[in-house]
């Protein structure tokens, strides 16, 4: 049975689709499509959007906010998959020694705690993963626009997505030199700032 662990709780909520901008309505794709035979002249940069959920402002945020929400839920499995696991080894250690209805009443106990351990694993991963969807997806449509935007005041006429390029062969080389990542980031974390604690205004009185 697979178990689930604070830190891979952690991950799906940190998760996000590496093509973020590809997935946008238009993303990608020009508004005015160029005429026959006339061919945009200008530079291919590259961008790796898997590095978006741990720099990008905006969703850091929205996953702290998440953690914090679902973090009861969380140890509460936590805490179901400790017991099984300890009642489990209990059961391999005093195999011959407890008697047999004791071994029987065990047993049924960890398999009702099984059942309950994998309605609340579900319940939480399928929660968590709603509440993330509806949390980035405004997120990840800013980012699309910001990127049209970006491109275009720097003369870059096809930005491609190395997240997974590489891996799958569609990206065999490319000069580091066009890896605008960090740029990009620091531009749209600039043009959207996130409020802390120590920038929000007091409540009013």
């Amino acid at each position: 049975m697979r178990l689930i662990k604070l830190a891979l709780i952690a991950l799906a909520l940190q998760a996000l689709c590496v093509s973020a901008l590809a997935q946008q309505p238009g993303a990608g794709v020009p508004a005015k499509p160029a005429a026959a035979g006339e061919l945009p002249k200008g530079k291919i940069a590259v961008i790796n959007t898997g590095a978006f959920q741990e720099k990008v402002d905006e969703f850091k945020s929205k996953i702290e906010s998440l953690s914090r929400q679902f973090e009861p839920r969380v140890k509460d499995v936590q805490g179901l998959a400790d017991k099984i696991n300890a009642l489990e080894t209990t059961l391999k250690q005093q195999t011959g020694v407890l008697a047999a209805a004791k071994v029987a009443e065990m047993t049924e106990n960890l398999d009702n705690m099984k059942r309950e351990y994998k309605r609340k694993a579900e319940d939480l991963e399928a929660d968590a993963g709603r509440e993330r969807d509806k949390a980035f997806a405004p997120i990840s449509g800013k980012l699309g626009k910001f990127a049209e935007d970006y491109t275009a005041k720097r003369g870059i006429v096809m930005l491609v997505d190395i997240a997974n390029a590489l891996q799958s062969g569609t990206v065999i080389w490319f000069d580091p030199r066009s890896d605008i990542t960090q740029d990009f980031i620091n531009e749209y974390n600039k043009a959207n700032p996130v409020a802390t604690a120590a920038t929000k205004p007091p409540p009013k009185p």
